[in-house]
């Protein structure tokens, strides 16, 4: 392998977090196919196991393995692609900023921002950071409107594209997962739901008691999906107790739970990468948001009104019409699968545009 070959860091991984894992697969096979000799690192973070499994072992840390790589000795980082989630705003403030994207793109290191949500920004500190971050960044872009209008606000002048979740476009169709038999409805929560106030503890159970409820009312059996393997347990494990014992699925890589996912009648889902594994996969789905970005997502695939909002009935209402039709569900999978394949060529051109980038710097 030639010492030119790049060598890219993808950052923004926050693993055990299932959403964030699937962002960098979708990294790595993307940019593999297109740059067959790249290499791939990331920050030692999280499970160096899991890290390694992904494509993007860990560069190691400390002062002298960093005077190493700066000497020359050792691997050297040629490009950064950040896939944060959610990482630039006034929730996390200037110096996380700057110490990210903002301390790559110092160092004259080429820094690609893929789709995520940005913002707001309203600390002149990180105003002037982020201003900064999007002049200097080799691309950037946002994943949702809002986040465009925060990227834009800042008046840079440049272009801000907008592009769907990375994960749309992650194969999974190799994936060998079991699944029950028959028709089997994945139930996904979010401790997010409770600890942002949206509702507290006792409404989130209710609600998905309900959810349970119709599911077994249309013979679909109810199962818990976990995407965040430790902070969501301990709401799944009183879900499941309060309803009589509901199966717990646990999977350690998170393509398998997007292929387990798109095995499913149905979707209801507090985190957000659940919501993109099942409309990716056709799957009707159906959010418990306590963010923007969910009813965007379903506008996107054309189901606007399948976010839970302050009228719950209505919402549990949705959910029974649907798996009371089967002409319904088979419409409205034909209409996400059609959708779906827009986004995955929307992506294509992306991850086209950055390779073809890295080749030339």
């Amino acid at each position: 392998m030639s010492s030119r070959d790049p060598l890219i860091k993808i950052t923004g991984v926050w693993l055990p977090n299932k959403g964030a894992e699937l962002m960098a697969h979708a990294a790595v096979a993307e940019l593999s196919a297109r740059l067959p000799k790249a290499r791939f690192c990331s920050d030692d973070q999280g499970p160096a196991d899991e890290r390694a499994a992904i494509g993007m072992p860990a560069l190691p840390r400390g002062t002298l393995a960093q005077l190493g790589r700066a000497l020359g000795f050792g691997p050297k980082v040629s490009h950064v692609v950040d896939i944060s989630g959610f990482a630039y705003g006034d929730f996390w403030g200037a110096a996380k900023a700057r110490s990210r994207a903002g301390a790559t793109i110092a160092k004259g290191v080429p820094t690609y921002l893929l789709p995520q949500a940005f913002g707001p920004f309203t600390d002149p500190a990180l105003i002037a950071t982020m201003k900064d971050i999007t002049k200097g960044a080799r691309s950037i872009a946002a994943r949702d409107l809002v986040s465009q209008g925060h990227l834009q606000a800042l008046g840079t002048a440049r272009e801000i594209p907008l592009y769907p979740d990375i994960t749309i476009g992650l194969n999974i169709a190799n994936r060998k997962v079991a699944v029950p038999e028959g028709r089997f409805g994945c139930l996904v929560l979010n401790a997010q739901t409770v600890k942002t106030g949206s509702m507290t503890t006792e409404a989130v159970l209710a609600l998905y008691a309900q959810v349970v409820g119709v599911m077994r009312a249309a013979k679909v059996a109810p199962v818990i999906v976990l995407h965040e393997p430790k902070a969501d347990l301990p709401l799944s494990e009183s879900l499941s107790a309060a309803c009589g014992g509901l199966p717990i699925v646990q999977l350690q890589d998170a393509r398998d739970i997007k292929a387990y996912i798109s095995r499913s009648t149905v979707v209801v889902t507090g985190r957000f990468h659940g919501l993109v594994n099942g409309l990716a996969t056709g799957v009707p789905s159906f959010a418990v948001s306590w963010s923007h970005k969910y009813g965007e997502l379903l506008g996107d695939f054309g189901c606007p009104d399948f976010t839970c909002g302050s009228d719950v009935p209505s919402f549990i209402d949705r959910i029974a019409a649907l798996l009371g039709s089967e002409t319904e569900q088979t419409r409205l999978r034909q209409q996400l699968t059609t959708h779906a394949a827009e986004k995955k060529a929307r992506l294509a051109q992306l991850w086209d545009t950055v390779a073809a980038d890295i080749q030339r710097t």
